[in-house]
């Protein structure tokens, strides 16, 4: 995979602005999902089916389709991604929502290590500290939150959510990478999603009906904000960005999560908690700056490159 890597985006900032808008659709998640009085099994299963029309035209309204051999290439995506769906549900369920959140934040050090291997990404120590700061601010926001109680079962669920939203990150970057168009993408995932949740949703939920009045409400807004819009924009953003950014930028997900939880929950954060999410935040911002004048050094290079090689065609 390492032949194919991520291209520069002509605006250099605008990448990492869909990702702070994918960011805070995902954070919205976990809102809604404490707002519907159901099993994670309906909320999976009509999360899902929802979705897949929508995904479906959108993919069409910009320029995509959905055909057998997308399928096929999305399969592998597609299966992680509904592994994903179960797992991080059930944890959330099983175990303390400490434990359901740190575990998966590892997501980084995984990414870091696989992207040398199926990209050739490389990243500096300043980027390597910045993630290592990040990291240890959320730990703090997620370890001196409530503790909940923990289980063997749960923590079983939220390991299994990291290996394979892992898997999943880096399939849908490397299929990005070959330029497969993203909502299309994201719509065959969804259609794949559906063949795994559907089972295990029919099989071990009993609630399956249970959606009601208001509920709908926080259901489209997992399936339009966490899902269109966060997962919808993270996907085209695997095309312009290294994965290994992309999954140290998602540490701001839970911290994002607090404060949602304290704004619409009335959930406290103590001082630890804020110094934490301060920490999280000021590093991920350096990193993002690091990367932006990265980017921006490198177009005015090349800009100049093409400048010199007009110069050089036209002289006589």
């Amino acid at each position: 995979m390492s032949e194919h890597t991520s291209v520069r985006h002509p605006v250099a900032w605008l990448p990492y602005a869909a990702v702070s808008v994918a960011l805070l659709g995902w954070a919205c998640g976990p809102l809604f999902v404490n707002s519907i009085d159901a099993s994670a099994q309906a909320i999976v299963l009509w999360r899902t089916w929802i979705a897949i029309p929508i995904m479906v035209g959108v993919a069409y309204a910009t320029g995509g389709r959905i055909d057998g051999k997308l399928l096929k290439v999305a399969f592998p995506a597609g299966i992680c991604f509904g592994l994903s769906f179960i797992t991080s549900y059930q944890s959330f369920r099983t175990t303390s929502i400490a434990a359901a959140t740190l575990i998966p934040s590892l997501q980084p050090a995984l990414i870091l290590v696989a992207a040398g291997l199926l990209f050739g990404e490389r990243r500096t120590r300043r980027e390597v500290g910045l993630a290592a700061v990040a990291f240890v601010g959320i730990s703090v926001v997620v370890l001196t939150a409530s503790a909940g109680t923990t289980t063997l079962e749960g923590n079983l669920y939220a390991v299994g959510n990291l290996l394979v939203f892992t898997a999943f990150f880096l399939l849908s970057k490397h299929l990005r990478n070959n330029d497969v168009h993203s909502w299309s993408l994201l719509a065959a995932v969804f259609v794949v999603t559906a063949v795994v949740v559907t089972p295990w949703a029919v099989l071990t939920g009993d609630d399956l009906g249970a959606i009601h009045g208001v509920d709908w409400v926080w259901l489209l807004g997992l399936v339009f904000l966490s899902g269109l819009m966060g997962h919808g924009l993270m996907t085209w953003v695997h095309r312009y960005l290294d994965v290994t950014v992309t999954s140290t930028l998602t540490l701001a997900n839970p911290v994002l999560a607090v404060i949602g939880a304290w704004i619409v929950f009335d959930q406290t954060l103590n001082m630890v908690q804020i110094a934490g999410i301060v920490v999280t935040l000021v590093a991920l911002g350096f990193l993002v700056r690091g990367q932006t004048r990265d980017v921006q050094r490198a177009s005015e290079a090349a800009f100049g490159l093409d400048l010199l090689d007009e110069v050089t065609l036209e002289d006589p």
